[in-house]
């Protein structure tokens, strides 16, 4: 099963624990380039069992895609290896849908 989180859930993360959340972007780097999460980091989903040291596991751990598909898959990949993971409902497109402050371009 995994984890997911819808926008308003993400938002209040961002908001109260942003010090304690982790946002890994699956998407690949010209997706990332043109439109991104304020403070992600861009792992590819081709690139992430590859990258594990990257990320720092002791904070909560989000991952973002353009409508959650890939991010969704990811998730499902490192729950299976024992990752303490969120997926983000809706991915991008959700948050640019409601004028996030998060996004940067």
């Amino acid at each position: 099963m995994i984890n997911s989180i819808n926008l308003e859930q993400f938002k209040n993360l961002i908001k109260q624990d942003k010090e304690n959340l982790e946002i890994i972007d699956v998407r690949e780097e010209d997706e990332f380039k043109n439109i991104r999460i304020k403070n992600s980091t861009l792992i590819p989903m081709g690139k992430i069992m590859d990258n594990l040291d990257k990320i720092n596991w002791d904070k909560k751990v989000v991952l973002v895609c353009r409508s959650g598909g890939r991010s969704g898959y990811v998730a499902k990949m490192l729950s299976g290896i024992g990752k303490k993971v969120s997926n983000l409902e809706g991915g991008i497109n959700s948050l640019e849908e409601d004028n996030c402050e998060c996004l940067e371009r």
